[in-house]
This record gives C-alpha cells, structure tokens and sequence, in this order.
C-alpha cells in the first residue's frame, strides 16, 4: 500500500463511537448474555469468598467462560462494524466460529485490548506496595515495566491484533493465517503510533468509567454496572479494530497493490 497514508486518528476514534448510536438495538443483542454472565460470576465471587469446597477450581472455570464471551462480543461487534461482514440475526449476535477460535487463541493479542483496564490497578498496586515496604521501593521502576509494555511493546502488538478483524472480515472464506498475518502487517506499515493512539482513545472511556464509576455505587450494583462497561469496552476494543483496519485495507486498494 502507499506509504504516504495516513490513518486518519479522531475520525476513525469518532466512528466507532457513532455505530453505537446507529444501532443500539444490535448494541442490546450482542451485550445482554455478557451482561448478565459477568452478574452471575460476581454473586459467585461473593457467594464463595468464605472458601467453599471446590470454589477456587469454579473460579477458573467461570473466568475462562466469561473472557470466552467477551471475545465472542468483540468479534460480534467487529463483524457489525466491517462493511463486507455480517452481522448474525437473532437474538444475539454472540456465534463461535473461526474468527472467534481464533481470537481466544491469539490471547496474547487479545490481552493487549484489555490493558487500559488494568494500568489504574497496576498503579494502585505499586502504590500499595511501596507503602507496605515503608516507602523505601521505589514504584518508578514498575510504573516504567508498564510504560514499555504500552510504548514500544503496545505498537507491535497493536499492528498484530489487526489480524482479528482480518479473519472475522473472511467469514468462511478459508484463509491462510500466516498470510493473513503478512497482510496486516504490511497494511500497518507507518501508522504505528496512529493505530496504537486510535484504539486507546476509543477505548478511554469505558476505561475512566470503569476505573471511576463503580466506586460510587453500593456493591449490589456494582457487578451490574462493571459488567455492563467491561462488554462495551470489549465491543469498542472489536469496533476500534475493525474500523482501522477496514481503512487501512481501502487505502491500500485504492493504491492498488495487494501487500504481500
């Protein structure tokens, strides 16, 4: 693709906000089952923090099934948001297939997407732990882990997660991963810092509200309200994906070259 593209930052950051005011219907399909599975393990949490028989093995068990549908709920909203997909009828807009398979198996990839929820809980640990050594450690070394986990090492990771929209846009089109892995990153090239800063800044609010908002709320809503922002943000992290890579794979059409 031409080398002079520029993926476009707060265009692309304010259309992956505006999907959710065109559809809120489809908003509602893809984001009722998440909702309602993060609830669920929530009471769970608190049902078995007393330290019942087995509790810690069903922890697990229901952490696993609940990232599982918020992976679905990304690639449902990826699907909603690439202009050559489509989005499945129904009820819901939750479906395992391939792209889904595939995202759970990039977790790496698909754990980047959820650092902005993290970074306010990594301070507040460091914080914690700083105070707990008397204030004798020193948090600048971890809050610099941190930083080169987001800079440099967010910017590869970043280019790499566009190869999830890539297979949720081939829908049962069989393709090759390491091809299409050639691909994204080929179409990245020279918008490094852009998609990096264009997902985070998609991503933001979710991320302040969640780091802010439950705060406020007695705990019987709090599951509700955390589980509500945790899959919008998993739907926006989808959104955020799909709308730069769909832009960077039209630009590189209308240069007419097909990266390799």
């Amino acid at each position: 693709m031409s080398g002079n593209f520029e993926l476009p930052l707060w265009p692309t950051v304010l259309a992956a906000w505006r999907q959710f005011a065109a559809r809120p219907d489809y908003v509602l399909r893809v984001a009722w089952i998440p909702v309602l599975l993060f609830i669920a393990v929530g009471m769970f949490l608190q049902l078995s923090s007393g330290g019942a028989p087995g509790a810690s093995f069903w922890k697990v068990v229901f952490s696993v099934v609940n990232f599982a549908v918020l992976v679905q709920a990304m690639v449902a909203w990826q699907r909603y948001a690439l202009p050559e997909s489509h989005p499945r009828k129904g009820v819901t807009g939750l479906r395992g297939g391939r792209a889904e398979l595939v995202s759970l198996l990039h977790f790496p990839l698909v754990a980047i997407l959820f650092v902005p929820l993290l970074v306010p809980t990594l301070i507040a640990s460091l914080t914690a732990l700083d105070d707990a050594a008397g204030g004798d450690s020193n948090p600048v070394i971890g809050l610099a882990g941190l930083a080169l986990l987001v800079f440099p090492g967010g910017l590869l990771l970043m280019r790499a997660a566009l190869i999830l929209p890539a297979i949720a846009a081939a829908g049962k089109t069989r393709i090759s991963l390491i091809a299409a892995a050639n691909r994204v990153w080929a179409l990245g090239a020279g918008n490094s810092l852009r998609i990096l800063l264009a997902f985070y800044l998609t991503v933001l609010p979710t991320a302040v509200a969640l780091a802010l908002l439950p705060g406020f709320l007695p705990a019987p809503a709090q599951s509700a309200v955390n589980g509500l922002l945790v899959t919008l943000h998993a739907m926006l992290a989808g959104g955020a994906l799909a709308g730069i890579y769909g832009q960077l794979a039209a630009a590189a059409g209308r240069a007419g070259k097909r990266p390799e």
